[in-house]
């Protein structure tokens, strides 16, 4: 008697979501190898024809997989970049002209503090980005980005050292990563990004 293949069993419901949605393994890659160049969930989810709140929401579903874990990686891979063109600009000021009747009568250096607190604010003791939840296998996983890409695209496992809500110290740390930021001014991961962008484009001009 032939040998007849096993059927394929029926796509889990919350795969049969994400294609229903638009974010197929492709597009999440794709929006992952975005969002490393741009800095940019908006336009980091453009480049891809989905929204932003959509990109949120699939994080969302998938808290704790691989696409969380590379979308953490990917919003620090290629923040040494910036960050060090920005720290030059923190530390050293940036030379503004003063202008009497058209002509230029002298200079200063105007420093913003806004940029030294984002900053410090980012890096570890160790000068390192901070990582968020997922910040040890975030950190081994920043060093060979592609792979970790390559394995989202796929559908591959990958461990992302998400703990389970029963595991010690899980709610706490939930918890913790929800609150609101203690202070009213400080910059959010985005605004951060905005602010090192913004002097990115000054140094190009």
């Amino acid at each position: 008697m032939p040998h007849e293949p096993a059927p394929r069993s029926a796509p889990s419901a919350s795969r049969r979501k994400i294609r229903e949605d638009g974010w197929t393994l492709a597009t999440q890659a794709a929006f992952l190898r975005a969002l490393s160049a741009t800095h940019s969930v908006t336009e980091a989810a453009r480049s891809v024809g989905r929204s932003r709140q959509s990109a949120y929401r699939l994080r969302s579903r998938l808290k704790g997989k691989p696409f969380d874990l590379a979308w953490e990686v990917a919003f620090h891979h290629s923040y040494d970049v910036l960050a060090h063109a920005a720290l030059e600009r923190a530390l050293n000021g940036v030379e503004v002209p003063v202008y009497y009747q058209g002509e230029q009568v002298g200079s200063y250096r105007r420093y913003d503090e806004r940029l030294t607190v984002a900053l410090l604010g980012r890096f570890t003791l160790g000068g390192n980005p901070n990582f968020g939840r997922l910040g040890p296998m975030a950190e081994r996983h920043a060093r060979d980005f592609e792979a970790l890409l390559e394995k989202v695209e796929a559908g591959e496992e990958v461990e992302t050292g998400a703990a389970s809500p029963d595991d010690p110290g899980e709610i706490e740390a939930i918890r913790r990563f929800s609150l609101p930021a203690p202070c009213p001014s400080e910059p959010s991961d985005e605004e951060i990004m905005a602010i090192l962008q913004e002097y990115a484009r000054d140094e190009e001009r």
